[in-house]
């Protein structure tokens, strides 16, 4: 991929911005040495902005995708809650893919280019403006430009799909906590679940009274294609 005419940012900018991160990690009394580990990670991602689309790459935890790079097999059926770069890295591992994203922009760019590829199946489904009463599990909390919109379709968007029908599912867009609720039987038995930015006070309560007895590998520190540290996790549904 080109980086022509892209910012290179100064290595020292690098190292302060990743200084910085591991000392917000330790004040919150988070184990670091994993994010340590990441930093040559950490400079290749932030040296040159290239985005996750472009590298091809989910927008999560780094060291949540390396082993996602293991656990994939060819044949599995994933179901994404947010379109991007996840999907070309689900089905560049021969996973076939049902994604469903709610920002009709980022989806025709999307579709343009993959709309023919029988490896994936893309779903829109927009949120609902405007709405004078919303029910707080359908807001998306930490989404940009929100107010005012409820996200109850895109909640409900895997509702009429089969139960256990999938290998695994990404929960890494808007409304999580919802989407999780309503998509968790979808799940084959033994499939995974993987959750984003789970270290969000938000989306506590629904992880521990969904997957509360799950096994559950958390992947902290550096991000892919971010100067953030962020958190992901992996669940495990029992066999």
């Amino acid at each position: 991929m080109s980086t022509n005419n892209r910012y290179v940012k100064p290595s020292h900018r690098i190292l302060a911005r990743f200084c910085n991160e591991l000392w917000k990690y330790i004040k919150q009394g988070k184990p670091i040495s994993e994010a340590i580990k990441g930093y040559s990670a950490y400079y290749d991602y932030n040296r040159v902005r290239v985005f996750p689309y472009e590298r091809q790459l989910p927008w999560i935890n780094h060291f949540a995708c390396e082993r996602l790079r293991e656990l994939i097999k060819p044949g599995m059926n994933i179901l994404e809650f947010g379109l991007g770069g996840s999907t070309l890295f689900f089905r560049n591992l021969g996973a076939s893919v049902y994604s469903i994203e709610h920002d009709d922009e980022w989806f025709q760019t999307v579709k343009k280019e993959l709309e023919n590829d029988k490896m994936v199946s893309l779903h829109l489904y927009k949120p609902e403006i405007d709405q004078p009463e919303i029910e707080d599990k359908y807001r998306s909390v930490h989404g940009l430009f929100s107010e005012g919109m409820s996200w109850k379709a895109y909640a409900h968007a895997a509702d009429n799909l089969p139960n256990e029908a999938f290998d695994l599912i990404l929960i890494d867009g808007r409304a999580r906590p919802e989407c999780l609720r309503n998509s968790i039987s979808k799940l084959k038995p033994g499939g995974m679940l993987v959750f984003d930015n789970s270290e969000r006070e938000s989306y506590q309560q629904a992880m521990d009274d969904l997957m509360g007895n799950w096994r559950c590998e958390k992947y902290q520190g550096v991000q892919i294609c971010d100067p953030f540290f962020s958190e992901t996790r992996i669940y495990f549904k029992p066999a």
